[in-house]
């Protein structure tokens, strides 16, 4: 996604918050598959620190993101995945994400205020 008018750490949320969608949509689509393990994307914390170095506004979540094999325990056909944790991750995360992409709806609205549009 190409949103250059869009603040860097927005842009790197948005980016990260949809690659954690579709690892979640992942591992729901596998919870009948034997032996699968659950993956989770994290980038939070290394986007904090990478906001905090000089000339970071080029970054993109792909720099800091993180794929991690799920710990939770598995069930007896080796399938760690977990329905109730994927629905409240991915609840989480559509919350994240709306309030991501109303920075960046704020951010293109001020845009065009400048711009002289109504």
């Amino acid at each position: 996604m190409d949103l250059g008018l869009v603040n860097p750490a927005v842009r790197i949320a948005l980016d990260g918050l949809m690659m954690r969608q579709e690892a979640i949509a992942n591992n729901v689509a596998n919870m009948s598959t034997p032996n699968y393990t659950a993956t989770n994307v994290e980038f939070e914390g290394a986007l904090s620190a990478a906001l905090d170095m000089p000339g970071s506004g080029s970054a993109t979540a792909q720099s800091f993101m993180s794929v991690v094999a799920s710990e939770a325990p598995r069930m007896q056909d080796g399938n760690n995945v977990s329905l109730e944790e994927q629905t409240l991750l991915g609840t989480e995360t559509n919350l994240r994400l709306e309030l991501a992409l109303r920075a960046a709806e704020g951010r293109f609205t001020a845009m065009k205020n400048v711009l002289g549009g109504s």
